[in-house]
């Protein structure tokens, strides 16, 4: 009597699950609806999500806040066609200032194609050097009690960006409704609402932690100086490394 074929799969046995729109999220973003539950609740309830960030799995609840924010950068550049459009206020900036500089330099022949590749390489440099920028100042911050391990204390830090994160996706969704006369006054009024954003996370999702409010809210106004300050050395980064690639390849075709 023949035996039964170790691959074949009994009609008993239940049918693997199909994969969903959910699924599809996680394969494009690596979002899921515990990936949007974590963003509520570090929004809502951020003292959960730094309790289970204490532990190994995250009480299966959430998704890891590294992840997390590096699908939130991906998102930002999937947004590139909003802010960096030709009619967007910011490619209208940095090519003016292109063009200045090209009235005085016989170099620079198309000042809309060192735009482009200035966008062009920026985007591609800027998830590494944000998150390489955070990664290294999340090991050095000590906010988050004395118990707090390595890996602890950089699941926190990320966990508390991503309410920045949020702001930053949601302002790139407005950028094209703001003119350039606009663009300083809406990136002040953008860098007030991180800095609040990082700031509330980290008093409200310390509180488990320190109950004291007084205890809370030096260490919040902390992260949040210090999260501004490594957003804009992250920046700063991209942009000396998009201009430069864009002065060496893209205006003279050298």
């Amino acid at each position: 009597m023949s035996q039964p074929d170790s691959n074949d799969i009994s009609p008993a046995a239940p049918s693997p699950r199909q994969p969903g729109w959910n699924d599809m999220a996680e394969d494009i973003f690596g979002l899921s609806l515990r990936g949007f539950r974590t963003m509520k609740d570090l929004v809502v309830r951020p003292a959960n999500v730094f309790r289970a960030a204490r532990v190994a799995d995250w009480h299966t609840l959430y998704t890891p806040s590294v992840r997390l924010v590096s699908s939130l950068v991906a998102l930002m550049l999937l947004l590139r066609i909003l802010w960096a459009g030709e009619d967007s206020a910011m490619y209208q900036t940095v090519l003016a200032q292109i063009e200045t500089i090209a009235a005085a330099s016989p170099r620079i022949s198309d000042a809309g194609q060192l735009a482009d590749q200035y966008f062009n390489t920026w985007a591609v440099v800027f998830p590494f050097v944000y998150l390489a920028v955070h990664f290294l100042v999340s090991m050095l911050v000590r906010l988050w009690g004395k118990d707090a391990t390595l890996v602890t204390r950089v699941r926190l830090y990320f966990a508390a960006l991503v309410p920045g994160m949020l702001i930053a996706n949601l302002s790139l969704i407005v950028m094209p409704f703001i003119s350039t006369s606009q663009l300083f006054t809406f990136t002040g009024v953008y860098l007030v609402l991180c800095a609040l954003a990082y700031g509330l996370t980290a008093y409200f999702g310390l509180k488990a932690i320190y109950p004291q409010a007084g205890a809370r809210i030096w260490r919040a106004c902390l992260f949040a100086l210090i999260a501004l300050l490594a957003d804009t050395a992250t920046s700063m980064i991209s942009s000396v490394i998009g201009g430069a690639y864009g002065a060496l390849i893209g205006v003279t075709g050298a």
